[in-house]
């Protein structure tokens, strides 16, 4: 009966967790590139990749008003509200080798080694 009476939170804690932890700071004295104070990575327009996709998941699951929340925060930029999940990676075929694999005009190196070795006997 209690879980009936519980609210659920649609919102994974390690989303939370996530935008809490991943923040910027400036490396090299304050004077360099911005970096991920928890992980290290560099930071770019979303912030490092763990915090990019914490935020992708919150927008996603958060409901308006928790959403308007995060952004009063600062836990949220409004730019991380544009966040689109990423098509899936269409990879290439691997080119084969160019050119292809003729036979050495080296008569010698069609020989094997034993044949080598009973032709200088």
């Amino acid at each position: 009966m209690a879980l009936l009476t519980l609210s659920r939170d649609p919102v994974p804690g390690w989303a939370k967790i996530d935008l809490q932890l991943h923040q910027p700071y400036r490396a090299f004295f304050g004077l360099g590139r911005l970096r991920c104070d928890w992980c290290g990575e560099r930071w770019g327009r979303h912030g490092c990749p763990s915090r990019e996709s914490a935020a992708r998941q919150f927008v996603y699951t958060a409901s308006a008003a928790q959403r308007r929340a995060a952004l009063d925060s600062g836990d949220l930029v409004p730019a991380d509200l544009r966040l689109r999940r990423r098509a899936p990676a269409h990879h290439r075929r691997r080119p084969g080798p160019s050119p292809r694999r003729q036979p050495s005009p080296n008569p010698l190196a069609a020989l094997s080694l034993t044949e080598l070795a009973a032709a200088t006997r």
